[in-house]
C-alpha cells in the first residue's frame, strides 16, 4: 500500500535547520509555507517527497504537504487556489479565491487540455507547467520478462513485437494460459460491469472495425459481445477460444476500446477481462501468463521487469478521429506551480525548472519503497544522500536569475549590471521603473534589471518590458514608473514618445495629455482662418473670439465643442458674410445686434446696417412702411423750413433784435449751451471705449443731434444711404446759400427793402451755430461708413462751414 508523507528531520549534513525555516510573505505580509499538493500515486508521492526535502533543506522554506489528490486534475485545481480541489463539483471546489496555499504539484500529467485551458481563463490565478519530469508517462500492452526471454531462447519469437501475436503466421497462444485457467466468478468483473458496454466506446468500435460479431444490440446500446459474461474475444479467436490469449486490465476497463481495435486490426487473439479489484488487477499477470494493460512510472510490477509489446507508431490524426490501432501517445510529465510562485520565491521555481529525474531513478526509488516498505521520506532521504551529484545541479546558483528577476548587490541594494564577480550578488524582483533583459554570459543565462528608456514607463515590477507612453503622454527621462501627460499647447499623436509636439504659433489645447494635431486651437483673441490645418490671425476690434474659435463655427454659427467657442461678432460692429473679418462700427449700437456675420436688427440691411430697405423707414425699433403723409409732411417741411429761414432775417435783424436787448441775449445764450450739449453728445459718438457711466450720460445730449432717420428722412430722400448723407450735410450749406440768394434778389427791390450784407452773414451764422453739432454727427458717420476718401474734399469744407457758425458779424 501506499505510504503517506511525513515531516521528517533534518535528511542531509548541510540542511538547514527547521527553526530557520522561512515562510513565503505575500504582498499584503500574510505569510505562510511554500504548499506541496502531493498525487496520491507513487511517483507522485516519490517526487513530492524529493523536491520537499530539498526545498526545506537546501533552500531554507518551510513546507506544508497537502492533499493528497488521486487525480493530476486535484493537482491543478490546488495550484489554482481552489480551497478544496479533490471536491466533485465545481461549486464545492471553491474556485473563487484570490490567495492560493498549494503552490506546487509533481509529475502532473499533461493529459487534461480541456480542464487547463479553462483554469488559464483566470489570468489572475493561472497555473504554470515547468519543464519535464525528464520522464515521460505512457500506458501499453506488456507481458512478464520472464516469459518474453523464455519464448525468445526457445522458439526464437520476440513478443515484444505486435506482429509475434498475428494468429495467421504464429501460434502465440502456445506461450500463455488459456482462459478455462481463471476463476472468472472471483477474479473478474462481469462485461456488463465495465466500459465494454459502453454504447459510445462500441459504436466506434464498430465503425472502425466492422466486426459486428464482437458487438451486440441491448434495449437499442451498441455493447460488446461477451458469450460467458467475464471476456471478449477478438475475431481471430472467437471461434477456438483455446488460441486465445488473455489479457488483463482494471478498473472499469482501462483502455478497453483501444486494446479491441488493436486486437481485431492486427489479428492478435485477445481474450480481455476486467479485473474485479486493484488486488486482483495487481495478482492475475504474476499468478497467469498473460498480457496486460500497465502504465509507467508505476512500481506494481516492477520486480517481474516488465516487456512492453511495441505497436505501430502514435498516428496522432487517426487517434483523433477514432482509430486506435498504433500505439498510445507517451504523456509529457512536468512540474506544476501557481501563478505567484515566481514573485514570492524565485529560486524554489528556478530549482523545479532544473530538477530533471530519469524513468531509471524513479523507478529505483519506487522499487526501494515497495521491497522495504519504508515512508517515502526515508527512502527518497536515502536516495538523495546517494546521488548528490544528481540533484547539487538542480539547485539554483544565486546569479542565475529568472525572467522579471534581475542581479542585485547585497551590500548596497544597488542594481548590478553583470556578474562577473558572482560573490555577493542574488536576485530580486526588478522595481518599478525597470525591466527584467536577457543576459548571455560565460556562466549562461541570467537577467538584469535595466531602466526603461525614453517615451516608456513601468508601473509594476517584476515585468518583462516597459510600456510605451500612450497617445497623449511622453517620458524625457529613464526608469520612470509612469509617462507624463502633455502640457498645455502640446500634443502628441504616437506612442512610446520622448516629447510631446508643440501647437503651431498664436494656438494651444485645452487642456493637459492632448492626442492629436487638431485637439490645437488658436489661443483667445485670435481665429483659425484656414481650411485646413492651422492659421491663427489676430481679430479685429469688434469680434468676439474665445479658444479655439475658427471661421467655419464663425460663419455657421455652430462650434462642434459648443457656443462657449463660438466666434461672434459684438453688439454695434457689423460684418458681411462675403468678408466676415473686416469689421465695421455701425453708426447706432442697437442697429447691430452682433452674432454671425450679416446680423442686422430691425429687417436693416446696408453696411453697417444702415439703412433699410426701398420705402421703409427707422420706427420703433424696426423697419417700417414709409407712410404718404411722411412724404408729404417731410416736403412741406423743406420749403417751410426756408420760408423761415427768410423770415428769420427780418426777426434777428429787426430794430428788437439787433441791440443786445434782454431777448437777444437769451437766444445767443440758450444757443451757446445747445451747442456746448450737442459738442458733449459728440464726444460720446467718438470710437473710445468709455466707461458705462459716461456712456449714458453722453446718449442724453445725442437727441440734440438731429438725426433725422429719426423722422423718417428716407421715406422723403430714399434708402440710399449715401444720398441721405449727402442731403443732410449740404442743408446747412445750403440754408446759408438761400440768404445769400435772397440777398442777391432784394437788389431788384427799392433801396430801404435790400438785404444788408452784415445783417445776412449774422443771420448766417446763427443758422451754422445752431447746425455745427449736426455737422459733426454726419462727418462722423461719414467717416465710419469707410468712404471717408471719396469726399476729402468735401469733407474739409464743411468743416471749415460748420465752424463758421462760432463767428457773427454783427
Amino acid at each position: 500500500c501506499l505510504q503517506p508523507l511525513q515531516v521528517a528531520a533534518t535528511c542531509l549534513a548541510n540542511g538547514t535547520e527547521p527553526a530557520a525555516l522561512k515562510n513565503l510573505v505575500n504582498p499584503s505580509g500574510e505569510a505562510y509555507p511554500v504548499g506541496l499538493f502531493v498525487g496520491n500515486w507513487p511517483g507522485g508521492l516519490a517526487t513530492s517527497s524529493l523536491a520537499g526535502i530539498l526545498i526545506q533543506e537546501m533552500l531554507g522554506y518551510n513546507v506544508s504537504y497537502n492533499g493528497p489528490g488521486g487525480s493530476t486534475t486535484h493537482g491543478m485545481y490546488a495550484i489554482s487556489g481552489c480551497r478544496n480541489p479533490t471536491a466533485t463539483t465545481a461549486e464545492e471546489r471553491g474556485c473563487d479565491a484570490k490567495v492560493t496555499y498549494n503552490h506546487i504539484t509533481m509529475e502532473m500529467w499533461e493529459a487534461y487540455p480541456s480542464l487547463w485551458a479553462d483554469l488559464q481563463k483566470n489570468k489572475a490565478m493561472a497555473p504554470k507547467a515547468l519543464t519535464s519530469m525528464g520522464y515521460d508517462g505512457k500506458t501499453s500492452t506488456y507481458l512478464l520478462k520472464s516469459v518474453q526471454e523464455s519464448v525468445a531462447e526457445s522458439e526464437g519469437l520476440p513478443l515484444k513485437f505486435y506482429t509475434s501475436y498475428n494468429a495467421n503466421w504464429w501460434k502465440p497462444w502456445l506461450y500463455f494460459d488459456n482462459t478455462s485457467s481463471v476463476n472468472a466468478t472471483r477474479f473478474l468483473k462481469k462485461c456488463s460491469e465495465t466500459q465494454i458496454f459502453s454504447d459510445s466506446l462500441m459504436r466506434n468500435y464498430l465503425a472502425q472495425t466492422g466486426d459486428s460479431a464482437g458487438v451486440q444490440i441491448i434495449d437499442g446500446a451498441v455493447v460488446g459481445s461477451c458469450p460467458d459474461e467475464y471476456f471478449w474475444r477478438a475475431p481471430s479467436c472467437r471461434n477456438e477460444t483455446f488460441k486465445c490469449v488473455i489479457f488483463f486490465t482494471g478498473g472499469a476497463g482501462w483502455s478497453v476500446h483501444l486494446i479491441m481495435q488493436q486486437a481485431t486490426a492486427w489479428n492478435m487473439p485477445i481474450a480481455m477481462a476486467i479485473a474485479n479489484t486493484w488486488g486482483d488487477f495487481a495478482a492475475m499477470p504474476v499468478a497467469h501468463r498473460s498480457l496486460f494493460y500497465w502504465w509507467e512510472p508505476d512500481p506494481t510490477f516492477l520486480e517481474l521487469a516488465p516487456v512492453e509489446v511495441i505497436f505501430p507508431p502514435h498516428d496522432r490524426v487517426g487517434h483523433a478521429n477514432g482509430d486506435l490501432k498504433t500505439a498510445p501517445s507517451t504523456i509529457r510529465l512536468t512540474k506544476g506551480v501557481s501563478k505567484d510562485l515566481l514573485s514570492l520565491a524565485p529560486r524554489v521555481e528556478n530549482f523545479l525548472v532544473n530538477m530533471e529525474i530519469s524513468m531509471a531513478m524513479i523507478n529505483a526509488i519506487m522499487l526501494d519503497q515497495k521491497n522495504t516498505g519504508d515512508s517515502w521520506d526515508d527512502v527518497t532521504c536515502r536516495w538523495l544522500q546517494g546521488n548528490k551529484a544528481t540533484w547539487e545541479s538542480w539547485l539554483p546558483d544565486d546569479t542565475t536569475c529568472f525572467a522579471g528577476f534581475g542581479l542585485v548587490d547585497i551590500e548596497s541594494g544597488e542594481l548590478a549590471m553583470d556578474r562577473t564577480v558572482r560573490e555577493g550578488k542574488r536576485c530580486q524582483a526588478c522595481p518599478s521603473g525597470t525591466f527584467s533583459e536577457r543576459l548571455v554570459d560565460s556562466i549562461g543565462v541570467t537577467y538584469i534589471c535595466s531602466a526603461c528608456p525614453l517615451g516608456t514607463s513601468q508601473a509594476s515590477g517584476a515585468s518583462l518590458k516597459c510600456e510605451p507612453c500612450d497617445k497623449g503622454t511622453y517620458q524625457d527621462e529613464l526608469g520612470s514608473q509612469s509617462c507624463k501627460r502633455c502640457p498645455l499647447g502640446t500634443y502628441q499623436d504616437q506612442e512610446g514618445q520622448a516629447q510631446c509636439i508643440a501647437c503651431p504659433d498664436g494656438s494651444s489645447t485645452l487642456g493637459l495629455g492632448s492626442v492629436a494635431f487638431t485637439d490645437c486651437g488658436c489661443v483667445e483673441g485670435r481665429i483659425d482662418v484656414a481650411p485646413a490645418g492651422l492659421t491663427c490671425e489676430v481679430c479685429s476690434v469688434g469680434l468676439t473670439c474665445p479658444a479655439m474659435g475658427t471661421l467655419e463655427s464663425y460663419e455657421t454659427g455652430v462650434h462642434p465643442l459648443g457656443t462657449k467657442y463660438l466666434p461672434i461678432v459684438d453688439a454695434g460692429y457689423y460684418t458681411t458674410a462675403a468678408e466676415p473679418l473686416k469689421v465695421y462700427k455701425c453708426g447706432k449700437t442697437w442697429h447691430c445686434p452682433g452674432g454671425v456675420p450679416d446680423s442686422c436688427a430691425g429687417g436693416r440691411a446696408g453696411v453697417p446696417c444702415a439703412e433699410c430697405p426701398q420705402g421703409k423707414t427707422w420706427s420703433e425699433g424696426q423697419c417700417m412702411e414709409c407712410e404718404a403723409w411722411r412724404q408729404i409732411l417731410w416736403g412741406i417741411s423743406v420749403v417751410g423750413v426756408f420760408l423761415f429761414l427768410t423770415a428769420s432775417y427780418y426777426l434777428m435783424t429787426s430794430k428788437v433784435t439787433a441791440k443786445a436787448s434782454v431777448l437777444f441775449t437769451t437766444t445767443c445764450a440758450f444757443g451757446m449751451l445747445v451747442s456746448l450739449l450737442q459738442s458733449v453728445g459728440i464726444i460720446g459718438m467718438m470710437t473710445v471705449e468709455w466707461p458705462v457711466d459716461l456712456k449714458g450720460f453722453f446718449s442724453y445730449f445725442q437727441v440734440l443731434l438731429l438725426d433725422l432717420d429719426s423722422f423718417g428722412f428716407a421715406c422723403f430722400a430714399g434708402a440710399e444711404t449715401s444720398f441721405r448723407y449727402i442731403v443732410s450735410v449740404v442743408f446747412f450749406p445750403a440754408a446759408v446759400s438761400w440768404l445769400v440768394m435772397n440777398f442777391i434778389l432784394s437788389k431788384v427791390l427799392p433801396q430801404h427793402r435790400r438785404w444788408g450784407i452784415t445783417k445776412v452773414a449774422s443771420c448766417s451764422g446763427q443758422v451754422l451755430q445752431v447746425g455745427q453739432g449736426s455737422c459733426i454727427r454726419y462727418l462722423l458717420l461719414f467717416d465710419v461708413c469707410g468712404v471717408v476718401l471719396a469726399f476729402w474734399e468735401v469733407t474739409h469744407l464743411l468743416v471749415l462751414l460748420c465752424f463758421l457758425g462760432h463767428f457773427q458779424f454783427i
